[in-house]
């Protein structure tokens, strides 16, 4: 019936036209697809993402998308705790690009090898790690006991947890690497700091960024016992990233996604006012306008769109087997679009 009407309504040559028309549609390429009109972000707590926190709130995103030719583009922010948490977000779908840590990344990556492929996208933070303890006895790792409560994002396989996992292997010798893990407990930053100075739980200690790790060390019942550079050195250990079908199939909203991280970066450099404000507007915080910039001033602090040295966490993850496969460069986990920059 379908046909007899089209054929009353169409000569045949423009019938078959129309035919071949369809049939080619039916398969165009997915990259021929519109891009997505509303791109989720999901983010953690900290001055470790503020490249992202100016980005939301000077809308580069959408200043970049528009550019692009893709706009209006509509951003959603989620705000989770913890690399695992984020890695369920990218791997449910409800999140495109996360950020994380490196040692988040780099177990997704291992297990979405030949699925989704998850890769970088650029870095965000090369700040050092701290370990901050209330308690008075604890002046090294070795003075930590089984009374002892360690707060980090997500046990095992944040990048906190990682970096005592190495300070214990430094310490204790190969194969100790899991010695401290039995007193880690997960705590979102902010809980974790509260319940640290209040010193009237059973939180002792806290492995975290000088974010928190300054409003910590202002009581005197706090002290800081290690720094991660003390470990592994200076190195990139927070990162965005995404699945290489979203990656693939939206190559105008990762070039503004990308635009608008640069456009951040030089505005942190240029103007940290401006970025402590912006940091202040998005995250709930009771640090003052001039305590963020002091912050930013701290060498302790620090951030990179290029990734360098996080062979130091990949290698120690793989021969650890926390990963089963070792990458052969830091280009192996990270989007071809910074291939031509100075990495490692």
């Amino acid at each position: 019936m379908l046909t007899r009407r089209l054929r009353a309504l169409f000569p045949a040559r423009a019938l078959g036209l129309l035919v071949a028309a369809t049939l080619a549609a039916s398969s165009w390429p997915a990259t021929a697809r519109a891009e997505v009109a509303e791109l989720s972000i999901a983010i953690q707590y900290g001055l470790g993402y503020l490249p992202l926190l100016v980005a939301k709130n000077q809308r580069l995103i959408e200043k970049y998308a528009q550019a692009q030719g893709v706009g209006p583009l509509t951003v959603k922010w989620t705000v989770l705790n913890g690399g695992a948490a984020t890695n369920d977000a990218l791997l449910s779908g409800n999140a495109h690009i996360v950020g994380a840590g490196i040692a988040p990344l780099l177990t997704i990556w291992d297990k979405t090898r030949g699925t989704l492929n998850v890769k970088a996208l650029a870095g965000l933070d090369s700040s050092a790690y701290w370990l901050t303890s209330n308690n008075p006895k604890v002046r090294s790792i070795r003075d930590l006991t089984e009374k002892d409560r360690i707060a980090v994002p997500a046990t095992r396989v944040s990048i906190n947890s990682v970096i005592l996992q190495i300070a214990a292997e430094k310490e204790f010798g190969p194969g100790h690497h899991y010695d401290l893990e039995p007193f880690t407990t997960t705590l979102s930053p902010p809980e974790a700091t509260a319940a640290l100075v209040s010193g009237k739980t059973e939180i002792t200690g806290h492995v975290t960024t000088p974010t928190y790790g300054s409003q910590q060390l202002a009581y005197p019942n706090v002290h800081r016992v290690l720094s991660s550079r003390d470990v592994v050195g200076p190195a990139t250990l927070v990162l965005a990233y995404a699945t290489s079908k979203f990656h693939d199939e939206n190559p105008k909203v990762v070039a503004a996604f990308l635009g608008a991280l640069r456009d951040a970066f030089a505005q942190i450099e240029r103007d940290k006012p401006l970025a402590a404000r912006a940091y202040l507007a998005e995250e709930p915080s009771k640090l003052s306008e001039a305590d963020v910039v002091a912050l930013l001033n701290n060498p302790d602090i620090s951030h990179s769109f290029v990734p360098y040295n996080t062979g130091v966490i990949a290698d120690f993850m793989h021969r650890v087997g926390s990963i089963k496969t070792k990458p052969t460069s830091w280009k192996d986990y990270v989007f071809s679009d910074l291939h031509g920059e100075a990495g490692s």
